[in-house]
């Protein structure tokens, strides 16, 4: 057994410590009433009890919804037959995706807790501590049966594990949380309601993207990459143009305002919008089979889009305009647009042709030129067939020739110098508006079916050169670099 702890003599408390404890007390108390006033903190929760159901009648039952927020137009939804529509509106499309989001709240709520089981009894606190006067958002929902429920959502608990916000029932002096997944299915305004067809972009049909306002930035595709063209002509990185090619396929809006034609845009910064994006997608052919096995193939147009870019609606968002309606955005999917900036798009990799894309290459340092034809001829095997792959794909190599010369030279060769070349990259800016002058050390020019690049190497300081791509010098490299690829087989 173990041995019970030795208990300390207690000693007796004097008058004057009685004094200053019993000022203590009080002084605690005037400070968590004080705190409760100005700053409610979730209250601990009451025993463990069976869990309370706020809301749980089936959705066949429901007659009406009211749904009234803090800010912005209140609105009811009313069931015609199987479904909810906007009184007054029955015309009206809405996005059955939110109405399905609300009724599963509105048919099985449970409250996460009950902090308060009497909120009248309690002195300190009062609704409007956990933002239930007026709530964030009031939902009176009313039954076939004539019976109606009124809920109250207010502000969120401070519970950073289980987010939750304050909820209260008309009528029900009790003080609970909900979840603050369920709680924002009922926080969507009118708006949100209105149904509207999602942005469908395929970023591999774009040819080309404008924009215009407070950018101004244009890029247009080519079978060897992406190019720009305003402010200047350069070629953009791949990688870099990719990633903004993915955002504007994955762009998508919050909600319908309304037809642009039918509302004053003044208010949404659409008037004199920020920003006017032009996306331009190239014709295409729809392939596809009849019912009866056929094979159709169905030419589509080019097509041409325009997005507006508007004011800041002060929540993380902005307004647009798209096919004629004004819509509110997230920035998470739409701001990209306003972040635009074409220098972190320019290549710095010139030489990035792949073999099979490149037709020819003239190399010109030291006085000497050497100049190259490039080609991909079909693979022979060993037993002198065409070779494949799995499956049944015909395999190609590279066969290069010095130009002038009627037998191709040793390819590996080539293609291992062609290697060094593609290593070339920017080490650092050159001063913005610097034009180089005088006669190159080397130059490098690719050609293909599509393009012809030509990269051009300026003496900048004792250790570096200007390059210039295409005539504009925005970078510098080393000068060791040029007199390391010198030997060209």
């Amino acid at each position: 057994m173990e041995k019970a702890p030795r208990k300390k003599a207690k000693t007796p408390l004097r008058g004057r410590t009685l004094l200053l404890l019993a000022l203590g007390c009080a002084l605690l108390a005037g400070g968590v009433l004080l705190y409760l006033r100005t700053r409610p903190a979730a209250l601990p929760p009451l025993e463990e009890k069976e869990t309370v159901m706020l809301l749980k009648r089936p959705e066949e039952e429901i007659f009406s919804i009211a749904v009234t927020p803090r800010e912005g137009a209140a609105y009811p939804l009313v069931r015609e037959g199987d479904r909810f529509i906007l009184a007054g509106r029955p015309e009206e499309a809405l996005r059955q995706t939110i109405l399905d989001e609300m009724l599963l709240t509105l048919t099985n709520l449970p409250a996460e807790s009950v902090l308060l089981e009497d909120m009248q009894a309690q002195q300190s606190v009062t609704p409007s501590d956990f933002g239930l006067e007026p709530p964030l958002v009031r939902v009176a929902v009313t039954y076939v049966d004539g019976e109606k429920e009124e809920l109250l959502i207010g502000d969120r608990a401070p519970d950073d594990e289980k987010p939750q916000r304050y909820c209260m029932l008309k009528g029900d002096q009790r003080l609970f949380t909900v979840l603050w997944a369920d709680s924002e299915a009922l926080l969507h305004d009118v708006d949100s309601l209105r149904d509207f067809e999602q942005p469908s972009l395929d970023a591999s049909l774009l040819d080309r993207i404008d924009v215009t306002g407070d950018i101004k930035w244009s890029l247009y595709y080519t079978p060897s990459g992406w190019y720009m063209d305003a402010p200047f002509s350069y070629p953009l990185s791949p990688g870099r143009v990719e990633a903004l090619l993915s955002h504007v396929e994955n762009m998508g809006f919050a909600s319908c305002l309304g037809e642009a034609e039918k509302m004053n845009l003044e208010p949404y910064g659409l008037d004199a919008p920020a920003l006017r994006v032009t996306l331009t997608q190239a014709a295409s052919v729809i392939s596809g089979e009849t019912v009866q096995g056929e094979s159709v193939t169905l030419p589509v147009d080019q097509k041409t889009y325009t997005l507006l870019i508007g004011a800041e609606t002060g929540k993380s968002g902005v307004y647009v305009e798209w096919n004629g309606l004004v819509f509110r955005a997230s920035n998470f999917l739409l701001g990209f647009w306003k972040e635009l900036n074409y220098q972190n798009y320019l290549l710095q990799t010139p030489v990035n042709f792949l073999t099979n894309n490149l037709t020819a290459l003239t190399f010109s340092f030291g006085g000497s030129e050497k100049s190259y034809e490039v080609r991909m001829v079909e693979s022979i095997t060993q037993n002198n067939q065409i070779a494949t792959d799995e499956y049944g794909r015909v395999l190609y190599d590279c066969a290069v020739k010095r130009a002038g010369e009627e037998k191709d030279m040793d390819a590996e060769a080539f293609l291992s110098w062609y290697t060094h070349l593609a290593s070339l990259s920017a080490d650092g800016e050159l001063p913005k508006g610097y034009v180089p002058s005088g006669e190159s050390r080397g130059r490098i020019e690719l050609k293909n079916e599509s393009v012809s690049r030509v990269i051009e190497f300026y003496p900048y300081d004792a250790l570096h050169d200007a390059l210039a791509v295409d005539g504009v010098a925005l970078y510098y490299v080393q000068k060791t670099w040029l007199d390391g690829v010198a030997d060209a087989p």
